[in-house]
């Protein structure tokens, strides 16, 4: 009996000394605001590092709602967990509303049913890099459960480890120190190992706020391991200023403006009149003339406040360019095909013909109107009761939006040739179309519209900058350092080309 009960004490310490070991990473519980750009992160040992892999645009980022944050990983991105331990399983969480990319892994093998990855106890590995498959949708991991199986218990005493090991830091850093022995301690000082200063028993993370020298040694029973000294360097933090995309200039119909910032973990804000400011989410969306102000933040440290100035490109309406009363094309009355040609646009109808006042589409026919000038932007359907401009939308394929109610329907997008696709009978007595204009020709430089650029345009430049009257000169022109504002670096870019004859001498 005393036998039996000694191998089951035995068997028991065996299973204590292997048991798994279970982390939990919950990206809710980080600290992060919504529209942080995640690079990496530790929790008890466990390393996470992301990467934007073959994603063009998108980075990993964590977003925060009613319904719980996520961090969002986008296809192509990675994600690769490593440990001190070999790996053995993780449970995935997502948040409700996300993508269905498949979850890939270059060790072992992840179950999309079970939200689980796992590996062969053959074929152990302290590391696993995932990816999201695809080009395009995301997935929105909540928390990551992770299992490791345990080392075999270290008895050798080593020297104490910092993480992170020293170096530079910005604002402050959370300092932790670990020692694979079993049933060691670890003591710490502030200074070098010959400026022992008092001893500080380790069970809690160290915050570094100021430039600082510490040494630590680990303990077990009465050996003591050799000294480890590491410095960390506070720096000031700078952080990089926003950088629009498209950058400042003129648009036709809409463009979506969005903010970058090279800085990590920055977060970028936003003010339409440079006083009341807002954080920058999502793109935004410009369908008129505009300024915009920008700043990205990092704690208590602001970039420069920078600015983008757009400008929609006039457009030129070509009012009732085809009325079906007065273009007959080269119909004549009966059902086919025919052209209607208004320069600089064609209409092309397959199946219809012009009835006395009005054009008649078929159902199935092909419907296009072509440019060979400016964009088309807009095109206007003036329908009759019956056979509205509701029968018809666009072609596979073709780009911008169409919209109909009653007798009236209408296209917006941009693109030289607009296709649509007939549910049913349609006839218009009018149809518009809107093409996008062309910004004016105009000379840099040349401030006071004179046909040249030369020394009076320095002094129509600083008179407009100590009067701000826009009348007096061509503001195009006068943005000699092409950074979409008007401010006294034009005058010097000004003065350097009038001494240089050239803008790249700058």
């Amino acid at each position: 009996m005393k036998k039996l009960f000694s191998l089951l004490f035995v068997a028991l310490l065996t299973l204590s000394a292997w048991a798994d070991t279970v982390v939990t990473v919950d990206f809710n519980n980080q600290g992060w605001s919504s529209n942080t750009l995640v690079n990496d992160l530790t929790v008890d040992g466990v390393t996470l590092t992301f990467d934007k892999g073959t994603n063009a645009n998108n980075k990993p980022t964590y977003y925060s709602n009613t319904s719980g944050g996520a961090l969002r990983l986008y296809g192509g991105n990675t994600m690769t967990v490593s440990a001190s331990l070999n790996l053995k399983k993780i449970d995935f969480t997502f948040q409700s509303g996300e993508g269905s990319n498949d979850i890939l892994s270059n060790v072992g093998n992840y179950n999309k049913a079970g939200k689980q990855w796992t590996i062969g106890s053959s074929d152990p590995s302290t590391e696993v890099v995932f990816t999201i498959d695809g080009s395009s949708g995301h997935r929105r991991i909540q928390t990551l459960v992770i299992t490791m199986e345990d080392a075999e218990p270290f008895t050798e005493l080593v020297p104490p480890v910092f993480n992170p090991n020293g170096g530079e830091f910005t604002g402050s850093l959370e300092v932790t120190l670990s020692c694979p022995t079993e049933n060691s301690s670890i003591y710490y000082w502030i200074g070098t190992e010959e400026e022992q200063g008092e001893w500080i028993y380790y069970k809690d993370p160290i915050y570094v706020t100021e430039t600082t020298t510490y040494t630590a040694v680990s303990i077990k029973g009465d050996e003591m391991s050799e000294c480890v000294t590491v410095t960390f360097t506070k720096v000031e933090q700078t952080v990089e200023a926003p950088v629009f995309t498209p950058a400042a200039g003129g648009f036709n119909d809409r463009i979506d403006v969005t903010l970058t910032c090279a800085t990590p973990n920055a977060q970028i804000f936003y003010s339409l009149d440079n006083e009341i400011w807002n954080q920058y989410e999502t793109p935004i969306p410009v369908t008129d003339d505009i300024t915009i102000w920008a700043k990205a933040k990092v704690g208590d440290v602001e970039s420069e406040v920078v600015s983008a100035t757009y400008t929609k490109n006039p457009t030129t309406t070509v009012e009732v360019t085809f009325d079906g009363e007065i273009d007959k094309g080269n119909s004549t009355g009966n059902r086919e095909s025919y052209t209607v040609v208004k320069e600089p646009v064609t209409m092309f109808v397959g199946d219809g013909l012009v009835s006395s006042n009005h054009y008649r589409i078929y159902s199935g026919s092909e419907f296009k109107f072509t440019s060979t000038g400016a964009p088309i932007i807009r095109i206007d359907f003036n329908g009759i009761s019956g056979y509205t401009p509701s029968g018809m939308g666009m072609a596979p394929g073709q780009s911008g939006t169409y919209n109909s109610s009653g007798t009236q329907g209408y296209w917006e997008g941009s693109a030289q040739e607009v296709n649509f696709k007939l549910f049913a009978q349609v006839r218009c007595y009018t149809i518009t179309v809107t093409l996008a204009g062309q910004e004016e020709p105009y000379l840099r430089g040349d401030v006071d519209n004179s046909g040249d650029v030369k020394i009076l345009d320095v002094s129509a430049l600083i008179n407009y900058l100590l009067g701000n009257d826009e009348s007096a000169i061509n503001l195009k022109a006068a943005d000699c350092d092409l950074s979409g504002d008007i401010k006294i670096t034009d005058v010097g870019a000004l003065i350097n080309y009038l001494l240089t004859g050239s803008w790249d001498a700058e």
